[in-house]
C-alpha cells in the first residue's frame, strides 16, 4: 500500500524509472538466490569419500627407529590428500584431523581397538560414503622389506579395482613396485562401506623410514593417492553414464 501511494505522488516522468529499477533489483535478487541454489545443488551432488588417517590418540601404532609414531605419518598423509581431492569437485570427510582416536579409553573396559575401527566405519556410513581409504604405515621384522600397498577385500569388485588404480599411482613414485592385494583388515572387509588400506611404506625399513618422515614425500605419496581415488572415481562415473 505505501509502495502504491509513493508511486501516485512521484511526478510521471518519474513512474517509469522507479518501476524499472524495481524490476532490476528483484532480477538480481532471483538470479543471486538461483546461483545459490544451483552451488548448493552441486554441492551436495559431489561424490563423499572418506579418507581414515589410521591410528591416534592413546594408538600410535607403530613407530620407526627415531621413536617417530605412525599416527603422525598416517594423519600428514590423510590431510595433504584431502586437499587435492577437493579442488577436483570431491567432497572429502576425514574420520579424524587432529591426533586422536574415535574411542577413548575406558578403565576396565576391553574391545577399544575394534570400537574404534567401528566408528570410524560408521562415520563413513553416516555420511553416505562411496568409499573409504584408511591410511597407515607398515613394519616388518625384515629390515629388507619396502614398498606401498594397498589391500583391498577380495569379496569386492568395486574395492579392487580402487586398490589397483591408487596401487598404480605409488608405483610411479617408488622404487620398488608392487602390487595390490586382497586383505581381512577389519576396516576394509565390512559389507556396508567399500574400504581400501593403503601401507604407505615400511617404518621398518631405514631408507624408506627415512621417505615417510619426509614432507616432501609425504606429498608425493598423497598426490598419487588422490591421483587414483580421481581416476577409479572417473571410471565409475563413465561407467554409470554410459
Amino acid at each position: 500500500m505505501i509502495s502504491l501511494v509513493i508511486l501516485w505522488v512521484v511526478p510521471r516522468r518519474f513512474r517509469t524509472c522507479l518501476c524499472f529499477s524495481a524490476l532490476l533489483i528483484l532480477f538480481f535478487l532471483f538470479t543471486g538466490y538461483l546461483y545459490s541454489y544451483q552451488k548448493a545443488q552441486s554441492s551436495m551432488g559431489k561424490p563423499v569419500i572418506v579418507i581414515d588417517p589410521g591410528h591416534g590418540g592413546v594408538d600410535g601404532g607403530t613407530s620407526d627407529e627415531q621413536g617417530v609414531l605412525e599416527k603422525a605419518i598416517n594423519l600428514a598423509i590423510a590431510l595433504r590428500i584431502r586437499d587435492y581431492l577437493q579442488p577436483n569437485g570431491v567432497n572429502v570427510v576425514l574420520t579424524r584431523t587432529t591426533d586422536t582416536d574415535l574411542s577413548p579409553f575406558v578403565p576396565g573396559k576391553t574391545g577399544r581397538h575394534r570400537r574404534d575401527l567401528a566408528a570410524r566405519i560408521k562415520k563413513a556410513k553416516e555420511v553416505k560414503a562411496l568409499f573409504l581409504v584408511s591410511i597407515h604405515c607398515d613394519w616388518s621384522p625384515d629390515q629388507k622389506r619396502r614398498g606401498a600397498v594397498v589391500f583391498y577385500n577380495p569379496h569386492s569388485t568395486a574395492g579392487k579395482k580402487l586398490a589397483a588404480a591408487i596401487q598404480e599411482k605409488l608405483n610411479k613414485i617408488q622404487a620398488v613396485p608392487r602390487k595390490e592385494v586382497p586383505g581381512r583388515y577389519f576396516i576394509i572387509t565390512r559389507s556396508e562401506v567399500t574400504g581400501v588400506l593403503v601401507e604407505a611404506g615400511f617404518l621398518s625399513h631405514p631408507e624408506e623410514a627415512g621417505l615417510l618422515r619426509d614432507p616432501v614425500y609425504q606429498d608425493r605419496l598423497a598426490r598419487a593417492v588422490a591421483a587414483g581415488i580421481l581416476r577409479f572415481c572417473r571410471e565409475q562415473a563413465s561407467t554409470t553414464t554410459g
